[in-house]
């Protein structure tokens, strides 16, 4: 194992110490500290609980102004995701793929990507099927009387 590719992190609040499985899959010494992120800073809350309704929380906003903002961006990136989708899925209908398993444009390019893998290993292998009869001969000829 190699110690000379030790990559520590510099951050004073970094844990240190040896990774076992990692180390011997990277085959070097691999610290902890490799894939440790500081804490993110807290958020502070934006909004307070003043009851409950029909089993669901009431919320009442600190500062109004700051809502209906994150709410609009809330409200509109379903729908231009959904205009992304629709173009995606347009596109490989006029292309002749299928675009049922996919609500979101990523589920349709991994679609896209399985689809695509499968007709280029489907068309790779259709020169080598042969067929079964390897004499070839003409079976009309046996059912005469």
């Amino acid at each position: 194992m190699k110690n000379e590719d030790i990559r520590c992190n510099e951050h004073p609040d970094a844990p240190h110490g040896f990774m076992r499985d990692a180390s011997l899959n990277e085959d070097r010494y691999v610290c902890e500290c490799e894939f440790w992120e500081p804490p993110k800073e807290e958020q502070n809350p934006v909004a307070y609980i003043t009851g409950f309704h029909n089993g669901h929380c009431v919320i009442e906003p600190f500062d109004r102004a700051t809502v209906l903002p994150v709410g609009m961006a809330l409200y509109r990136r379903p729908l231009v995701e959904a205009e992304d989708r629709e173009k995606v899925a347009q596109w490989m209908m006029k292309e002749g793929y299928a675009t049922g398993h996919g609500d979101t444009v990523e589920e349709l390019l991994k679609e896209l990507e399985w689809q695509i893998s499968e007709k280029l290993t489907s068309n790779h292998t259709a020169p080598f099927v042969t067929d079964k009869r390897s004499d070839k001969t003409d079976i009309r000829n046996l059912w005469t009387a």
